[in-house]
Order: structure tokens, then C-alpha cells, then sequence
């Protein structure tokens, strides 16, 4: 058996890479900012903020399949 299941996997491995993201998008933020653009700015402020979501709702699937004990 192994450790997670392949459910798990999937949500770990996307909930990694939306933290991931959520780090580079403030790298995005700055240069928004040093460019003076606010549409870029606001754009990229919408994507942080659906992922800032997605994450948060991977994180509660996670906790659940954890708690349900699925492997």
C-alpha cells in the first residue's frame, strides 16, 4: 500500500504548485508597480486571488481525505 493515494497525490501536487505560484505572483505584483501599469497590476491581482481561493479549498479536500483515512 502506499502512502497516499493517488487522490491525494493529485490534491498535494496542486495545492504545491498554487503555493508555489502565490509566490511568484508578488514578484508580479512589484513589477506592476515599478511599471506603473494597473491594469497588469489588477490582473494579476485577480489571478492571485482565485488561486489564494483554490488553495484554500485544496487544503480543506486534503484535510478531509486525510481524515477519511482514503489510501
Amino acid at each position: 500500500m502506499t502512502p497516499v493515494s493517488d487522490l491525494e497525490f493529485d490534491v498535494i501536487s496542486t495545492l504545491q504548485s498554487k503555493l508555489e505560484a502565490l509566490e511568484v505572483y508578488e514578484a508580479y505584483l512589484e513589477d506592476c508597480e515599478e511599471a506603473d501599469d494597473d491594469a497588469c497590476r489588477q490582473l494579476f491581482q485577480q489571478i492571485r486571488d482565485d488561486d489564494e481561493r483554490h488553495a484554500e479549498r485544496l487544503r480543506e479536500a486534503l484535510a478531509r481525505l486525510m481524515a477519511e483515512g482514503r489510501h
